[in-house]
């Protein structure tokens, strides 16, 4: 059933070393079909009903089989010849993360590596029973992955290291090596030990692959549904397990003490019906929260609509919990994650501060304006092409909301928990006395940008009261069960006036209307930057990456600071939708090179066209696989860094890109259709008809 290329190791070279490895990287290729008909019979008929999810939910569930299967200690064999001993062992790509220094080839230190995990000789048995399986070594989200993939012609490809490390007998002398008899036996043997570690991989994927495909292809159906039949933003199923073990455990807290999801009996909690066709049958589904007629499965759960939605509590009472599930959201689950039939729009965007984050040409001006400037400086900081190595809470945070929408993001998603305080509101009290103030806080605009933009905003909120002169609904959790509060809060927000007062003639505070003004123009790269052609390394601490020249050093550039030891430096430490770990992370700064390099022949595509045509080369290609071939040198780079890249979303590629100390960007104006005129005109009626209303009760009031 398995086809089998061997191409070179960047790790370890192919030819024999005085160290006595040789290390090769085997793509094993089999045809889906007859892959799945060691699952049943009718296996495959089900799987296409699935779509291009289904290939991707296959190839994750063989990437864990194989994490499973080859699991520490390694799977070893031993051929012994009269001249030499031969020990043959398969590994993961992913298990060289830990031997590379990503900022330079280390072939000798990658060697010794190769060479200490012979040391580990084990039988042929298989390691299904380890406890480092797939459950700890991968998070619990679907991706498409470079190293386990399904191409469009219905092949399943998996790539695997081997390893052969040749050991000279005693008695054989130190000049001896392998003649052409022995190197044939050798490769004879590697081939036959490869095949048996395949044949586990398949037993064990195979044993569970439907409900893995069925899990994903109905997230993917419910998620089709929250725009359109629901018209919400995310649904989270009643039965579900929002905690996790821990802070640093991706594994769902156990039950109990973790209480299953329920959503409230109101307005809020709705039912959703899905039709899983022949794959209904291999879901695994708690029948106390849903029911199956024929095909089509319905699930009950709580809505969060389209609008402005609170989640309010009290400390430690699961708020950030329910918004992280909301988060998670965006991406297939596996079965047993807890959340798996809890889903959000895919184009849900956490916006948060990033103090220190790099910010070039980006239009901030709905939220800083007339920004404070030294005694004696005239020139004024225009906040349409706000600028800086360096933001600060605030204008970190005008700048992700500004970039979600330029982004075409529908919703956003933020915690009051790691936002920037004065960025979030202003009460009453601190109008008063700072009248001056440079921030408009998101307090004022979440409800014009729903208006004008049609883009919600789902917000944690616990220690600010004028949140709740906004929202459509409130979510209230109350030692983690959930309550629909929206009533009660809108009749404490009538009770409190300090909401309700005129803000410089332009409504009312809390309601401020959008300014077109303030909706930031597309924009694209500059065309004379050095980072093309550049290749992306990780960097040390976790959660940042670099481009950097074709020799490994830091590239040069007409920059204000020629000694910014970060340039080329990309920080996604506070990117909090990145759940693919470093994998993604590469993943995100690959798809920036690519796009670097399209826009360099593409140089009047903005943002958004440019991630649209990143998505269409992905889809085109066949995932990150395919993108790695048009990348110079990016797949031995893969292979030395990681083993393997994940795909990430077009948002987290923006943020990317965005982030990456040193790159510029030029506006691409918008046509003006008049609209923006008219906008101004309404407003100054409005003002003009405010003054007039004023002026006619100050008059009355005199008169009586």
């Amino acid at each position: 059933m398995w086809a089998i290329k061997y191409s070179p190791d960047p790790l370890c070279p192919s030819h024999r070393g005085e160290d006595g490895i040789r290390s090769t990287i085997a793509t094993c290729s089999a045809d889906i079909s007859a892959f799945l008909s060691a699952a049943s019979s009718h296996s495959f008929d089900a799987f296409l009903e699935g779509g291009r999810i289904a290939k991707v939910a296959l190839a994750d569930r063989v990437a864990r089989s194989v994490a499973d299967v080859i699991a520490p200690p390694s799977s070893s064999k031993t051929l012994s010849e009269a001249k030499c001993t031969n020990v043959v062992t398969i590994e993961p790509l992913y298990k060289m993360m830990s031997s590379v220094d990503p900022h330079r080839r280390l072939s000798a230190a990658a060697r010794h590596h190769l060479k200490r995990s012979m040391t580990r000789k084990i039988g042929s048995g298989g390691g299904g029973s380890s406890s480092n399986t797939s459950k700890n070594t991968f998070p619990p989200y679907m991706f498409e992955r470079t190293d386990v993939c399904c191409g469009e012609d219905d092949t399943l490809c998996v790539s695997l290291r081997v390893i052969t490390e040749t050991e000279h007998k005693e008695n054989a002398g130190d000049d001896v090596d392998m003649d052409d008899a022995t190197s044939s036996s050798v490769d004879t043997f590697k081939k036959e030990f490869l095949t048996e570690v395949l044949g586990r991989v398949t037993d064990h994927a195979t044993n569970g692959v439907l409900c893995h495909v069925a899990t994903a292809v109905f997230q993917e159906r419910l998620r089709g549904q929250l725009s359109t039949a629901l018209e919400a933003v995310a649904f989270v199923a009643d039965g579900s397990i929002l905690p996790r073990r821990s802070g640093a455990s991706s594994m769902p807290m156990a039950s109990p003490p973790a209480l299953p999801f329920k959503a409230p009996e109101s307005r809020m909690r709705k039912q959703v019906a899905v039709d899983m066709g022949k794959l209904c049958e291999y879901l695994q589904l708690d029948k106390t929260v849903s029911s199956v007629d024929g095909t089509t499965v319905t699930l009950t759960g709580l809505v969060i609509p389209h609008g402005v939605t609170l989640i309010v509590g009290g400390g430690y009472h699961g708020k950030s919990t329910l918004l992280r599930c909301i988060a998670s959201g965006v991406y297939d689950k596996i079965p047993g994650d807890g959340r798996e039939f809890s889903v959000t729009v895919r184009d849900a965007v956490a916006v948060r501060a990033e103090d220190g984050r790099y910010v070039n040409n980006c239009n901030v001006s709905a939220f800083i304006s007339n920004l404070p400037t030294p005694p004696g400086v005239d020139k004024t900081i225009d906040t349409s092409k706000f600028c800086t190595r360096e933001a600060s809470g605030s204008t970190s945070q005008a700048s992700n909301v500004s970039e979600a929408i330029e982004m075409g993001a529908s919703a956003m998603l933020v915690d009051e928990d790691v936002s920037a305080a004065n960025f979030m509101a202003r009460d009453g009290r601190m109008r008063s006395l700072v009248m001056d103030e440079s921030i408009t806080p998101l307090l004022y605009r979440v409800n014009g940008i729903y208006d004008s933009l049609g883009i919600s905003t789902v917000v944690v909120v616990g220690g600010v009261g004028d949140w709740l002169a906004v929202p459509h609904q409130v979510v209230k959790l109350d030692k983690y069960l959930i309550y629909d509060a929206t009533a009660k809060a809108q009749s404490v927000s009538r009770q409190f006036s300090h909401g309700h007062v005129q803000y410089a003639g332009r409504g009312v505070v809390h309601r401020l209307n959008w300014d077109k003004k303030g909706t930031p123009n597309q924009r694209k790269p500059v065309t004379d930057h050095p980072f093309h052609n550049a290749r992306v390394s990780l960097m040390g601490g976790g959660g940042r990456i670099c481009l950097t020249g074709e020799e490994g050093s830091e590239m040069s550039v007409d920059y204000d600071d020629d000694d910014d030891e970060d340039f080329g430096v990309i920080d996604m430490t506070r990117c909090e939708q990145l759940f693919g770990r470093s994998e993604q992370l590469y993943g995100a700064g690959l798809c920036v090179a690519w796009i670097i390099g399209y826009s360099k022949s593409h140089p009047d595509l903005g943002l958004g066209a440019l991630l649209d045509a990143l998505d269409n080369e992905l889809d085109r290609s066949g995932g990150m696989k395919g993108l790695l071939a048009s990348l110079p040198e990016s797949k031995e780079d893969v292979l030395e860094c990681l083993g393997y890249a994940s795909r990430p979303r077009r948002y987290e590629v923006a943020m990317a890109l965005t982030r990456m100390r040193g790159i510029c960007f030029d506006e691409i104006p918008n046509i003006d259709d008049g609209s923006e005129e008219e906008a101004r005109r309404k407003a100054e009626e409005r003002k003009a008809a405010l003054a007039e209303l004023w002026a006619n009760r100050r008059k009355k009031a005199r008169e009586g």
